[in-house]
């Protein structure tokens, strides 16, 4: 499983470092730790307590603009509200409009901004805005 999502990670992520197959094994190794994927797709999240940390969101090329980011969230959500989640967090690059609109639909709020939180492949850097939801 690590293989494919890296495999999608690197299709998703052309301005940013790609994530390895040995560090999504390394992070589903670890406690808490939940992923929902669908073909092509695939939403990572961390549940401490009451709170889900989203890790990454990945959709490959080929499967964008489908709805199914949003599927995959929504079942993340879903899976660790019943856990014991009372909120969602999360970070995005200010200038990834179509995550942006994702989260937006999902009723995510900004509570905060990094500047040049994002290094870029090419050596620019990118806020990062802090995205939280309820959910309960």
């Amino acid at each position: 499983m690590a293989a494919d999502l890296a495999r999608i990670h690197r299709s998703a992520f052309v301005n940013a470092r790609p994530w390895s197959a040995d560090e999504f094994q390394h992070l589903m190794a670890q406690p808490g730790v939940h992923v929902r994927a669908v073909p092509g797709c695939f939403a990572m999240g961390r549940l401490v307590l009451d709170e889900l940390e989203i890790l990454t969101v990945a959709c490959a090329v080929e499967a964008q603009r489908r709805g199914l980011a949003r599927q995959v969230m929504l079942s993340l959500c879903e899976a660790s509200a019943v856990l014991g989640a009372r909120s969602v967090f999360l970070e995005v690059a200010a200038d990834n409009v179509p995550a942006l609109g994702l989260y937006k639909s999902l009723e995510f709020e900004q509570v905060g901004r990094r500047s040049g939180y994002y290094q870029r492949r090419d050596g620019t850097q990118c806020d990062a805005l802090i995205l939280r939801k309820s959910l309960t």
